[in-house]
């Protein structure tokens, strides 16, 4: 895990890095990355969903997706080389407790920045904004075709993605009925235990998409915007900074551009684009 009090890896050319994106003269900086116990060396754990197809998902032994390639190349140039990095599948319920016992580095799990509280971890980024969507089964999407339609039904959401409290607040009498991990939405909507998911719409999309077959469809418009955030432990705001300067880079060199296009040719989804790519502006933020 990442120490800063011990030196096993200078990334002081990151640092010169965040200096030029953040306006200070950060050369010569460094922090330690240190995993004890490992013949291999230094290794960075980072906290990945496995479910959430285009985004991060495990197939066939191997994680794929938008968050999987944004923490590749953080990683990257972080100093760390691809056997180095371990991916670690959390839950959106165990990702603030990941870094805080130390079973992860950093967090790359579709983390919304409005979705934490003051003082519990430290963000960079952010790196993808998203707006909010409603999936059906397609058998239902002739009544359902928006929220508007959501009056009397029951929505499901995922714990950690969009909060209950704004579901219920879209039409009168809604449901919400909240589950551990979105497939668990998914076998609740196609066994009509729910009429709808509400999801970030990427979610929405790779859900769709790795269902087949036409079972499940996006409908209505899409609803209010969360962007996502690289979160580490309290306290790192040296590293936050230097993600910040990892993501611009990313941004910068056509790095994110051909991700967000892998992730269009998986599973169709293209972001909205007058939002993205985002400001980088988290880490500055939180130094108040």
């Amino acid at each position: 895990m990442l120490r800063l009090s011990r030196l096993s890896r200078n990334i002081a050319a990151l640092v010169c890095a965040a200096s030029t994106v953040l306006g200070t003269s950060a050369c010569g900086t460094s922090i330690s990355v240190v995993t004890n116990g490992l013949a291999q060396g230094p290794t960075i754990a980072i906290g990945v969903a496995a479910d959430q197809p285009g985004l991060g998902f495990l197939h066939g032994g191997e994680y794929s997706g938008f968050d999987i390639s944004v923490a590749q190349y953080v990683a990257n140039t972080l100093g760390f080389a691809k056997k180095q990095i371990v991916f670690k599948q959390v839950l959106p319920s165990t990702r603030v407790s990941s870094l805080e016992d130390g079973t992860v580095d950093m967090v790359v799990d579709a983390f919304a920045a409005d979705d934490v509280q003051d003082g519990e971890v430290e963000l960079a980024g952010p790196y993808l904004t998203v707006h909010a969507a409603l999936l059906v089964r397609s058998d239902s999407a002739g009544t359902i075709t928006g929220t508007d339609d959501l009056a009397g039904r029951t929505v499901c959401v995922a714990k950690g993605g969009i909060p209950s409290y704004s579901v219920r607040n879209l039409a009168e009498d809604v449901t919400v009925s909240e589950r551990d991990t979105y497939p668990q939405c998914e076998t609740a909507l196609m066994i009509g235990q729910a009429d709808a998911i509400a999801a970030d719409d990427a979610i929405a999309a790779g859900l769709a998409s790795n269902r087949g077959g036409g079972y499940l469809k996006v409908v209505g418009e899409t609803f209010g915007e969360r962007s996502y955030a690289i979160a580490v432990k309290s306290g790192q705001s040296t590293l936050a900074k230097q993600i910040d300067a990892a993501l611009q880079s990313m941004m910068d060199d056509g790095s994110w551009k051909q991700a967000i296009d892998k992730m269009k040719q998986s599973i169709g989804y293209v972001p909205d684009m007058s939002l993205n790519p985002p400001a980088i502006t988290l880490s500055a933020a939180s130094e108040g």
